[in-house]
């Protein structure tokens, strides 16, 4: 816990100085001193702003992506990451390790705030409003980093097992055991009702902070996970009720991911250069080739594939062709000129509400497939993405809709969470298998949970780590 203080005290005095056109850093430059920080709401919004920047989106997106179908190795790869593609990890492993203490560091920072709230000083009617405010978006954000966790940590969802400490305190010798999945989603949800009538609607221009949509559409994949699909569909349709628009241009699909076009979003993390969240386009290539960049990791050949030539996002989400690796790249996130693979990361949009619903409908107890692929297709129209058919059964529905998925949010830390929850299993196709580990399937079902970090279980004797490690 100490490790995690100082993280997210480091996390904390990058973002804000790079963002002074939100806040004056006049924090003490030795540290957050609460005494001072929560005199003021100026002050007090650092710490939430902190909490934003320790989301830990790019160790995600790259733990992800190393331990299922969504990379191919490099060539020039000198061993970064085969342990977890090769799936002989151990609980060891930073990969795991930076989503463990970048989601607790996060929490940290909205439990300080959360515990001086009382303590902050609003005199008038405008500060008093974002006083309020800054705790629905403490409360999302504790929320958010739980369940980050818990899918990350725990395996699917199953009321009886061990779930994640939710933390509430700033006790950095605390111990905490592990409730039970139950125990942890609830809490999800309770901090998540608590929040919500603290934010505001979602606008144009607050998608960088926790809004209303971006909360249902949070709680929409918390349902999802928890099998309450009528639930998901409510809260999936909350969303789009604050925001329903869907990038169906090739420009406005182009410009979702150099973040000139931001009207598909409900929530973002922004991603400044030299703040503490990494470039997440430079997880697979150091940098841009023509720079001398090197390819750690290819796109998945298979993956490729599955985009019909016309689809706006083949033309986004890669460069070159798998005929040609030796500039076959993720180019998800290009960054700007000079900041290569610095892009703000989308947590939320619409896209997700669609296909959060199609996969809702299509796994109730009495599926509604036309339903179904109406979300479906909404999402498939407007990329492009070539001739469609109705579902002819809930297995076809389920199937069609993950690899929608697989192509819609590829390189964004969601696959694993997305074949855990079906009971799908990880396979790699053709040249896409690892070649030195060359095993297709991972059909050890332990591998599909982190192991909790050798360190904290070191620390704490009263966590239980989970099978397998």
């Amino acid at each position: 816990m100490n490790k995690i203080k100082l993280l997210v005290l480091f996390s904390a005095s990058l973002f804000l100085t790079n963002c002074t056109d939100l806040v004056n850093d006049n924090l003490d430059p030795d540290g957050v001193i609460e005494e001072n920080v929560f005199k003021t709401v100026e002050n007090a919004e650092k710490v939430v702003l902190g909490a934003y920047s320790g989301i830990p989106t790019s160790a995600n997106i790259y733990a992800q992506a190393l331990l299922t179908d969504e990379l191919k190795y490099g060539a020039q790869n000198n061993g970064q990451g085969k342990e977890v593609h090769s799936w002989t990890f151990t609980s060891g492993q930073g990969e795991f390790a930076g989503v463990w203490y970048g989601a607790y560091g996060s929490i940290s920072n909205a439990n300080k705030f959360l515990l001086n709230f009382d303590k902050i000083s609003a005199v008038n009617p405008a500060e008093i409003s974002l006083k309020n405010q800054l705790k629905g978006e403490a409360l999302a954000l504790r929320a958010f980093n739980h369940f980050l966790l818990v899918r990350s940590y725990s395996p699917k969802y199953n009321p009886g097992a061990l779930g994640v400490p939710y933390v509430v305190t700033d006790d950095i010798f605390a111990q905490p055991s592990r409730p039970t999945m139950q125990e942890t989603y609830a809490a999800i949800m309770a901090d998540a009702d608590a929040a919500y009538p603290l934010l505001p609607a979602t606008t144009p221009d607050n998608k960088f902070r926790f809004n209303k949509g971006a909360l249902r559409a949070m709680q929409a994949y918390v349902a999802l996970e928890m099998n309450n699909f009528d639930a998901a569909i409510t809260y999936a349709d909350e969303a789009l009720a604050f925001n329903s628009t869907l990038a169906s241009t090739l420009g406005t699909v182009q410009a979702t991911w150099t973040d000139a076009n931001r009207d598909e979003l409900y929530f973002y993390q922004a991603n400044l250069p030299g703040s503490a969240s990494a470039a997440p386009g430079a997880l697979f290539t150091t940098t841009a080739l023509a720079s001398g960049g090197l390819i750690y990791w290819h796109p998945s050949v298979t993956l490729y594939s599955k985009f019909a030539a016309g689809d706006f996002r083949r033309t986004r989400y890669f460069s070159g062709n798998p005929t040609t690796l030796s500039s076959f790249i993720v180019n998800k996130y290009p960054g700007t000129s000079g900041n290569f693979g610095i892009n703000n990361v989308k947590i939320f949009r619409v896209a997700d509400m669609y296909l959060v619903k199609a996969e809702a409908y299509a796994r109730k107890a009495t599926p509604d497939l036309v339903a179904s692929y109406t979300s479906y297709l909404a999402v498939r129209t407007a990329r492009n993405a070539g001739a469609s058919t109705g579902f002819t059964s809930q297995t076809d529905a389920v199937d069609r809709i993950l690899e929608e998925r697989w192509k819609e949010f590829a390189w964004e830390g969601s696959r694993l969470f997305d074949l855990k929850r079906n009971g799908k299993l990880v396979t790699r196709q053709g040249g896409d298998i690892y070649i030195l580990n060359p095993v297709p399937t991972l059909t050890d079902l332990n591998r599909y949970t982190y192991p909790i970090p050798t360190a904290e279980t070191q620390a704490n004797p009263n966590i239980q780590q989970n099978p397998g490690y």
